[in-house]
């Protein structure tokens, strides 16, 4: 399989650069005529199709599920541009950040033991939700931090080869109180990143000292 796998990106990018030269050529004599605006985006999804072929062929290759899915969301989104400007404007940073959030979700359900993926895979779904919300401080922020103690919570009870790592809950905890303060509207939630973070690092931190001991 890895035989294939290793000849199938070089081959396709192949056919590729002869299509879109043949196409290139017959358009500046005007043999056809064709709108290029909307074969970008189709063409970066194809790109897009073609690293999730490497990861179908070798599922070892999962790191092609990340440019995979960032190629397709972008195409997504030129095309949508070029059909509706609006439609992009409202929906592109959703499209866009829970595309590569997936990505991250797939590789920790390719292999628990890419455990670490469920962490960019929550604050990219979590970012995604936010930006439905633009408008609303509140909200995103309530949204924002709800989704990170999910996130932490799911490093907690999803499976993986280690086990259970109670470290988890102590951010979990923590980012689920600043959801709620933020929702209550105590004050503006970006003043909370920086507790955040150190919520997390110090969880972590105690997971390490704990787990040599």
């Amino acid at each position: 399989m890895k035989k294939y796998t290793s000849i199938f990106l070089p081959v396709l990018g192949g056919i590729l650069l002869i299509t879109l030269g043949t196409l290139l050529l017959l358009s500046n004599f005007n043999i056809i005529t064709m709108d290029w605006s909307l074969i970008i985006g189709p063409l970066f999804a194809i790109g897009g199709l073609a690293f999730l072929a490497v990861y179908l062929l070798d599922r070892n290759n999962w790191w092609a599920l990340i440019p995979g899915l960032v190629l397709i969301a972008l195409g997504t989104l030129i095309f949508l541009a070029q059909v509706s400007q609006n439609a992009a404007d409202q929906w592109g940073g959703a499209i866009f950040l829970g595309a590569i959030g997936l990505s991250f979700w797939l590789i920790y359900l390719t292999k628990t033991s890419n455990w670490w993926a469920i962490i960019p895979a929550g604050v990219l779904s979590s970012l995604a939700a936010v930006t439905l919300v633009p408008d609303n401080w509140l909200a995103s922020g309530g949204i924002f931090f709800t989704g990170l103690a999910l996130t932490f919570a799911l490093v907690y009870i999803l499976p993986k080869p280690e086990g259970r790592m109670k470290w988890a809950l102590y951010p979990a905890a923590g980012l689920l109180l600043l959801g709620i303060l933020a929702t209550l509207g105590a004050t503006n939630w970006l003043y909370f990143i920086w507790p955040a973070a150190l919520l997390i690092g110090g969880g972590f931190l105690i997971y390490r000292a704990v787990r040599k001991h």
